[in-house]
């Protein structure tokens, strides 16, 4: 019998030693395919829950987009810096940056033709996302809520002798809807963008103007608006109390309005000021001074309402009470209708299909004329004011061109304003000079009256 010959001790060292760089690789490998999961189904859910590691957001990051988003809710503006709503957040993922020339595993995903799941990155590189601050975007949303939401408001309207003497437009009412708000807001922000129209939930309200009348008095169809920052505490005065006198009236289809008819006397006892007006000798104090800035305000309702101008005339200077049209235009010359009763008049026709009723309110330093009635299918296009032909006397000449659409036909207008220098280097411009005492304010029998102008 022959004896067994014992092995050699460093074979059955080399077996183990394998055995166990067997195990530790198949223990390497399993690691690493789970880190591969785990980093994917993480990398998946932060991009359909926060937008992770998209291309905002690492611009975001880099400094290149810090703005600002404006928001539009019925007529309200807001303005919200991305930051505001912004949680930065970075991962770095330095646990296992392995080198691709020297790495097993690297071997191993090469030989099943895939890539490592951090062979995209440098030991240098970072992750970064983007997320929301929720508790901030919600308490946002309930801060602007009380700006946003309103109740909706019923119209009042009582007439007695032919005049309004109880007025309130109806309101409709709107309410910010905080899912929505918030889906919105993430979109914008997420997109890059600086301007967003978020709708509001409406709610009408119970009694229109409609339901109060057969005069065909149903909505607002025009207004116009003008600034007197820095008047006189005389001139707000007569402003005020000038624009009371046309607060009511109501013109039938077909009326021409007078600016003089419902202007009544301007005297201290009913309630008017001095103030300085325009006079051939120059600036003189005057009771009612500061009342153009009510005719002004009144032909601006009437021409960006399309209605028919059958009188106007300009300052005879350039008045900067006048320049101011709205926000959104720039200041120029060139809309305003000075008046001076008996002599100077402004005057339009109501071609709407039904009454207009005119609202005078004062809010700050602006005054409106709103009017009321029914609204048609016409459209008014602007072309101006531009003004021309500066001086450095202070004369200017200003054109604009108005475009009313109605009725598929189109009338076009053009309002030409002439401005000569002032007299004196500090007065406030009002009131065109009165013709002389004597001259006739209506035409002889037998002589044509003169044609309306526009200038």
């Amino acid at each position: 019998m022959t004896p067994k010959t014992p092995k050699p001790a460093s074979s059955k060292s080399a077996n183990h030693l394998f055995s166990a760089v067997a195990l530790l690789s198949l223990g390497l490998v399993a690691l690493s395919l789970t880190l591969a999961l785990s980093v994917s189904s993480m990398s998946s859910s932060e991009k359909s829950s926060q937008s992770y590691n998209n291309l905002f957001s690492r611009a975001a990051l880099a400094g290149k987009r810090s703005r600002n988003l404006t928001i539009q809710a019925a007529s309200i503006s807001l303005s919200l810096p991305h930051r505001e709503l912004a949680v930065w957040q970075t991962a770095v993922p330095s646990n296992y940056k392995p080198r691709p020339e020297s790495s097993l595993l690297q071997y191993f995903y090469a030989q099943l033709g895939v890539a490592h799941p951090w062979a995209s990155y440098q030991p240098s590189s970072r992750i970064t996302g983007y997320a929301f601050n929720e508790d901030r975007l919600g308490s946002w949303i309930l801060e602007n809520a009380t700006r946003l939401n309103r109740e909706p408001r019923n119209a009042v309207l009582t007439i007695e002798n032919g005049r309004a003497v109880q007025f309130q437009e109806h309101l409709s009412g709107y309410t910010l809807s905080a899912h929505s708000a918030a889906h919105a807001l993430k979109t914008a922000i997420l997109a890059g963008n600086t301007e967003l129209e978020i709708s509001l939930d409406l709610r009408s309200p119970e009694i229109r103007l409609s339901n109060l009348n057969n005069l065909g008095i149903r909505e607002r169809v025009a207004t116009g608006q003008s600034d007197f920052t820095g008047s006189s505490a005389a001139r707000i005065n007569n402003i005020r109390v000038g624009a009371a006198q046309y607060n009511g009236v109501i013109l039938a289809p077909g009326e021409e309005f007078s600016f003089n008819k419902y202007l009544g006397p301007v005297d201290a006892e009913h309630g008017f000021r001095p103030e300085l007006v325009i006079k051939p000798e120059g600036a003189t104090p005057e009771f009612g001074g500061g009342l153009c800035q009510v005719s002004t305000t009144a032909f601006r309702a009437a021409f960006f309402g399309g209605l028919p101008i059958t009188q106007r005339r300009n300052h005879s200077y350039a008045v900067h009470y006048y320049e101011w049209i709205a926000d959104d235009r720039p200041r120029a010359v060139g809309l305003d209708a000075t008046i001076y009763a008996p002599y100077q008049d402004m005057k339009f026709v109501n071609n709407t299909p039904g009454s207009l009723l005119i609202s005078t309110r004062l809010e700050g330093k602006r005054l409106y004329f709103d009017f009321y009635g029914t609204p048609d299918d016409r459209r008014v296009l602007v072309d101006g004011p531009h003004p021309f032909d500066k001086k450095a006397s202070g004369a200017v000449k200003s054109t604009v061109r108005r475009t009313v659409i109605k009725d598929g036909q189109s009338q076009e207008v053009t309002f030409n304003s002439v401005y000569i220098p002032a007299k004196t280097a500090k007065q406030t411009l009002e009131l065109p000079a009165a013709p002389p005492p004597f001259a006739p304010t209506t035409p002889p029998p037998g002589v044509p009256a003169p044609s309306p102008t526009t200038n």
